[in-house]
């Protein structure tokens, strides 16, 4: 069966596709696989099925949407997830072994996370969706393992976490008092949107320095770049948080004047646990 017959199948016959073109797209991405690891390889069907279920939503046709997929990291990762030895191998030495930021039992903690499942989840590696460079996705993993390190006893986090992290109580400032249920519910919805739309590589950052109290030194070894880079990057990652949330009260609960500039504050209050945020 043809590579595009299968992944067309699964996607179902709605979507408006070229099938020569999704054939040579995939039959293109196995060969620079092929060049890149020789010796890995997997079962065409299964590979098509793994592209198929990470295919972009509502990206038409098919073959723009698997433009947006790095499918040979795809091919690597389905290669891994099934357990080949020689998948892990050549995984093992490009994205893990010669990590200089994380020490030998933290790469052991790599491994087992990506490459074991645990009961009935499966291993990490299954969540690499082909949208950013496969190393990215490997050493975000990394950073994790490197933090959660520093922190043994506590409980992992979860972005749910890091929106308590971002929150104060409502009643901090006293002239709230009256809007103290509404305005908590209001603004923690947009700041769930803001932090929702945020790149993978910020809402990180975010989690990292609120909720796990990496300053930014430390920070700046994981990402390798400069502490004041960091610090940067943070102050622009609440700036932008701050103006979606602005527009979030502004077109969905059509709020403007000083309603409006009394919840941003409100907002800013909930966004400056790391230092004062300008306004955008």
């Amino acid at each position: 069966m043809r590579l595009s017959t299968r992944l067309l199948s699964l996607l179902g016959g709605a979507r408006s596709h070229d099938a020569e073109a999704v054939e040579r797209i995939l039959v293109e991405a196995v060969e620079d696989a092929s060049r890149r690891w020789p010796g890995v390889t997997v079962e065409p069907e299964s590979y098509a099925a793994w592209v198929a279920a990470r295919v972009p939503a509502g990206v038409e046709p098919v073959e723009e949407a698997l433009a947006q997929l790095r499918l040979a990291e795809l091919l690597l990762a389905c290669a891994c997830a099934a357990g080949s030895a020689a998948a892990i191998a050549v995984f093992d030495a490009e994205f893990i072994a010669r990590d200089r930021r994380t020490s030998d039992d933290e790469k052991q903690i790599v491994r087992q996370k990506l490459f074991l499942a645990q009961g009935d989840t499966p291993p990490r590696i299954a969540r690499y969706g082909g949208r950013g460079e496969l190393g990215g996705w490997v050493r975000t993993v990394a950073a994790r393992v490197v933090i959660d390190s520093a922190r043994p006893a506590r409980e992992q986090p979860t972005e749910d976490d890091l929106l308590d992290a971002l929150t104060v109580d409502p009643g901090y400032t006293p002239e709230f008092a009256q809007l103290k249920q509404d305005a908590r519910k209001i603004v923690q919805t947009a700041l769930n949107g803001a932090i929702a739309a945020l790149p993978a590589r910020d809402r990180m950052l975010l989690l990292q320095y609120h909720l796990d109290g990496v300053g930014v030194v430390e920070l700046g070894r994981l990402f390798n770049v400069a502490p004041s880079t960091i610090s940067r990057n943070l102050a622009r990652i609440r700036g932008v948080l701050l103006a979606q949330v602005r527009r979030s009260l502004m077109s969905h609960h059509k709020l403007w004047g000083d309603e409006l500039e009394r919840l941003l504050e409100f907002a800013q209050s909930q966004l400056s646990v790391g230092g004062a945020i300008d306004r955008t």
